[in-house]
């Protein structure tokens, strides 16, 4: 399995992982090992792109919103 996939299905039962992921999701997901291609994806949002990504499986689309802090 690729590191992209691995790290995605580490959300489910990785509660620290989530939380900092949601602080600096850039920086998490280039700490596992996503290349900048797929951090672009994953930032964009781009459905197919992450599809391709995954190697056609299915992608569940995980939006995690923040509040800009003033």
């Amino acid at each position: 399995m690729s590191k992209f996939n691995d790290f995605f299905e580490k959300f489910g039962s990785d509660a620290k992982l989530l939380e900092e992921y949601k602080q600096d999701p850039q920086g998490v997901m280039k700490a596992n090992g996503l290349t900048d291609d797929e951090i672009q994806a994953v930032m964009s949002g781009d459905n197919d792109k992450l599809k391709s990504l995954s190697g056609g499986k299915n992608v569940q689309t995980l939006l995690i919103v923040h509040a800009n802090k003033k």
